[in-house]
Parts: structure tokens; sequence; C-alpha cells
């Protein structure tokens, strides 16, 4: 079992729109700087350490402007699939990123919603929500945040079937918030342990990698 756990591989990929904070909670989380920050990210990036015995693997996304996905750049939609893609079988866990304390308006749902979409149908069974700016939260909990917040955030809440987590990102010396995150993750494996893909809709009239090849259009989760 030690064995087992020393091996254990969690795959993510962060989400979400401008300015959320993905870059710096992916730093954060694998507890170096491998992403960069204050500049927008044009590609795919992934990263990979060993964090409390268990390695982990990052993709950082490029983010999405506040708009409806039929107003998002064909390249960026490419990117979004690719970050599925380069994990091999496909991530455990999308974490979608939101800073505490910024509104979450309808434009935000929409742009969410359609965003996600755009990874399958069943995407939304593998998505955490990762609260990022956690210093704004003073001595509330992130219990009590979520508690109060307004209904299109609480929407997004209800969508990730109430799973979401903090990241204070100017404190990356407290590994506990990113081991929680972990044993968080885990858990959803336990529970759900396959991610099958549906097909998204081709972009720009082309047809998708896995038809080109052949293949089955689903992507299976690996096995921990």
């Amino acid at each position: 079992m030690a064995a087992a756990t020393e091996t254990f591989h969690v795959k993510i990929v962060l989400l979400g729109g401008r300015w959320a904070g993905k870059s710096s909670s992916g730093n954060t989380i694998l507890n170096k700087e491998v992403f960069g920050i204050g500049a927008q990210t044009e590609a795919c990036v992934m990263e990979t350490n060993k964090i409390a015995g268990t390695q982990v693997t990052v993709v950082d996304t490029p983010s999405w402007n506040w708009v409806p996905a039929e107003d998002t750049s064909d390249e960026l939609k490419q990117e979004l699939k690719r970050s599925v893609e380069m994990l091999g079988d496909g991530p455990h866990a999308f974490l979608l990123v939101y800073p505490l304390g910024a509104p979450f308006v309808k434009r935000h749902k929409i742009a969410v919603q359609e965003h996600l979409e755009l990874l399958g149908s069943d995407v939304w069974d593998h998505t955490m929500v990762l609260f990022s700016r956690g210093d704004w939260l003073g001595k509330k909990t992130i219990e009590e945040h979520v508690e109060g917040v307004k209904e299109d955030l609480k929407w997004l809440v209800e969508q990730c079937k109430d799973r979401y987590h903090v990241l204070n990102n100017k404190v990356r010396s407290n590994e506990m918030q990113v081991i929680e995150l972990l044993e968080k993750i885990k858990r959803m494996i336990q529970k759900k342990r396959k991610w099958s893909k549906t097909e998204p809709p081709e972009i720009a009239g082309e047809p998708s990698a896995a038809c080109e090849h052949g293949e089955p259009s689903t992507k299976r989760l690996k096995s921990t």
C-alpha cells in the first residue's frame, strides 16, 4: 500500500477567464515558479512535481475573455481541447479558477458554461471550483463565504456538486492548503474514476484528431 501511495499521480487542468489567478494557483500547487505571471498565456503549458509523496501534473491553459464561446478564437478553443490530449488518458480533475471578491454576473456564467461545454458533456462531473485570492477572506472561512454568495456564484458551486477549495497564493509556504486540495481531488477520483469525453463541436470545420486517426471519440481517466 505504501508503494501505491508513493506513485499516486494526480493530473490537473486549470481553467478560467482572464485575471482569475490560474498561473499563480498552478505555481502554488506545484510549489515552484513554472507558469508565467502577468502576461497572457497563449498556449497550454504542462509541468510536474512531487508534492507530499504525490506526483502532480498541472496543465495551465490560455484564459478566455468573459464572452460567449462563439466569440472566442478558434486557436484558444483548440488549446482548451489540447489540454486534455496532453495528459494522455485525460485529467483527473478540472480546476475552474475564480478570484474571491470578484463579482460573478450573468456574462461570467455564460462564458464559464459555454467554454466548459467544449470539453464534453460530463466535464462538470470532474470539475471543482478553485477560489484564488484566499487572503481576501480575512478571518472568514471559505465555507462561510460560500454559504453567503449570490445566486449566480451559488450556481457555479452547485454545478461542481459543491466541490470547492481556496488557495492563498501569497502564502505558498503553507503546504497544507495544497495537500488538502489534493485530498479532495483523490476523493473525486475514488467516487468517479473514469471520465468519458463526448466529442466536442468541431472548430472551423476541421475534424477532430481522434476522427482523423480512426480512433474512438472518447477519453478515459487513467486508473490509479
